[in-house]
């Protein structure tokens, strides 16, 4: 009877001591609190609410945790924009919107990106679309959207949306998605 009442007894603090010492384990594990984003060159505000804000024809500071510093001026919105041949054509129920950007490496080492991927817009219905790498007329995509500066180069290209119906563009964004850091926002009226 005696190691019946042991048993039971001791059951609930062992089970009490394993649940401390399992808790104690998981807070020893768990991963750290944050700390600040490591950068190269210049500092930058670390995560991806960092921008720079402006309205069409504004240039902008954009800079990430790899590096990169640059000037970029939206200059212009196309809407709608024709395709740059034949071939080149919106699908069905979507028009082609061109946006057009200067990009000015004021970094001390080269650019290379893809301005296809770093270039970003939202509808009036509050969607934001990537864009469709369709050529159009009038504009070209960089050199198919890739952009290779040295420093203190500057170069201009269009970058390609499909939109739907009659969507406007309201904002466009640049940045670099990879090592995020300030990413330029325009606002367009």
């Amino acid at each position: 009877m005696h190691s019946l009442f042991t048993r039971r007894v001791m059951a609930p603090a062992t089970l009490g001591a394993a649940a401390t010492a399992a808790l104690l384990t998981l807070a020893a594990c768990s991963a750290p609190g944050p700390h600040p984003a490591k950068t190269h060159g210049a500092a930058t505000p670390a995560g991806p609410a960092a921008s720079s804000a402006g309205a069409l024809g504004s240039t902008l500071a954009v800079s990430d945790s790899n590096g990169t510093q640059l000037d970029v001026t939206l200059t212009k919105v196309i809407d709608p924009a024709g395709g740059a041949s034949q071939y080149s054509n919106p699908a069905s129920g979507t028009h082609f919107v061109g946006i057009k950007l200067h990009v000015q490496n004021t970094a001390a080492s080269t650019y290379q990106n893809n301005a296809n991927n770093e270039t970003t817009i939202t509808l009036s219905d509050g969607k934001t679309l990537h864009a469709s790498y369709n050529p159009i007329a009038g504009c070209g995509n960089f050199d198919n959207g890739q952009v290779k500066l040295k420093s203190g180069a500057a170069s201009t290209g269009c970058v390609t949306f499909q939109v739907p119906g009659s969507q406007k563009v309201i904002k466009v964004s640049y940045g670099n998605t990879v090592f995020p850091g300030v990413t330029a926002r325009w606002r367009i009226s």
